[in-house]
């Protein structure tokens, strides 16, 4: 097992992308043509959270790249980090690409479960500038957001223009939903109500946040699982969420009373990393690059409601589409990029603090 990159064996992006391309469809890629041998291509085993996301990167990423380069791309589930872990320090690492949260890309590399990138082949210089969004281990994979969304009909379509209305019972009555976990946004849109600059968010004043929740204790409901956000501010149980922007935009899909508001959007990502010891380590890489082009992140975004993060796929997606996804035109000089290391040192102890508030 390599610690790190060996070059020699390792392909160059620009031998990879001259490499890669053959179909037709490579071609419109961008990829130049050959006709892959897929036994000698060999193949990607690929951790993803599953159901219908599996379904979209199959159709968007999948597919295509089996086709421009031969290599084929097993999905596989249950990417949890306790069995990332327990696979790369018992040696037997089945997985060469896995989808994590971001904090995992701290935790994963600290704890020495992360092989390097080799950013001779994945080209990094395309991706969107943000703090700690490319790391040694890890490259980010697709925007998206936590905000304000509220029930239309329950606020008698008065509009709430920032988070202070969710603090504003006379303005805007009616229940709160907010996630049980601490990193769903609903901290800092506490801060940002209570006064705190946007730029000044991070490190987060816990004790700020959950004093300023205490104002309206009475009205907020938990949620478990984003759907079961979807569905309160769907049925007007909440009036008003912090909430993931897919579910609210599949609520106003769906016909319901249900608006978004982008101000002050707390913009994340979703990361990929390959585990130390993974046994298509190259071919990984390979992966790695071929989703990073625009072709690709324009692909994902027009399967589903995720932002790309390389900001040329915006030029190879429709005005109507841009402006529904993380990252589009809607959301410029609206969002404010979420500070996932801070999370990734400080999820344990907010989360603590967070279930001592909820018993008080």
């Amino acid at each position: 097992m390599t610690s790190g990159v060996d070059k020699k064996q390792g392909v160059s992006r620009r031998g990879f992308l001259m490499g890669a391309a053959g179909t037709g469809l490579a071609a419109g890629m961008g990829f130049p043509a050959i006709r892959p041998s897929r036994a000698a291509a060999g193949r990607v085993v690929y951790a993803t959270w599953g159901g219908s996301w599996e379904v979209a990167i199959k159709k968007a990423w999948f597919e295509p790249f089996t086709k421009a380069t031969g290599i084929e791309v097993v999905a596989v589930q249950d990417n949890t980090y306790g069995k990332f872990q327990s696979m790369v320090e018992s040696g037997s690492t089945e997985w060469d690409v896995v989808e994590t949260n971001p904090d995992f890309q701290f935790i994963g590399a600290e704890r020495g479960l992360l092989e390097p990138l080799d950013f001779s082949i994945i080209d990094k210089s395309k991706i969107m500038p943000g703090d700690n969004f490319v790391t040694d281990y890890s490259v980010p994979q697709v925007l998206w957001s936590r905000l304000m969304a509220y029930n239309t009909k329950a606020l008698n379509n008065k509009v709430p223009e920032d988070y202070k209305a969710l603090f504003d019972l006379d303005g805007f009555p009616g229940k709160r939903a907010f996630y049980t976990n601490p990193n769903s946004g609903a901290f800092e849109a506490a801060l940002l109500a209570d006064g705190v600059p946007p730029d000044q968010l991070y490190p987060l004043d816990i004790d700020r946040a959950l004093e300023k929740w205490s104002e309206i204790r009475d009205q907020i409901s938990f949620y478990e699982t984003n759907a079961q956000a979807q569905q309160y501010i769907s049925d007007g149980q909440a009036a008003l969420s912090v909430m993931p922007d897919g579910r609210a935009l599949a609520a106003v899909k769906d016909g319901s009373p249900v608006a978004i508001q982008y101000n002050q959007s707390i913009m994340t990502w979703s990361s990929m990393v390959v585990p130390k010891g993974a046994k298509n380590r190259d071919n990984a890489m390979k992966f790695l690059a071929y989703v990073l082009s625009p072709e690709a992140q324009a692909a994902i975004a027009n399967e589903y409601t995720y932002g790309p993060v390389v900001p040329d796929a915006f030029k190879l997606i429709s005005p109507e589409r841009a402006n529904i996804l993380s990252g589009g035109p809607q959301q410029q000089g609206k969002f404010i990029m979420a500070n996932e290391k801070w999370w990734a040192e400080n999820l344990e102890e907010a989360s603590e603090r967070l279930t001592e508030w909820r018993l008080m």
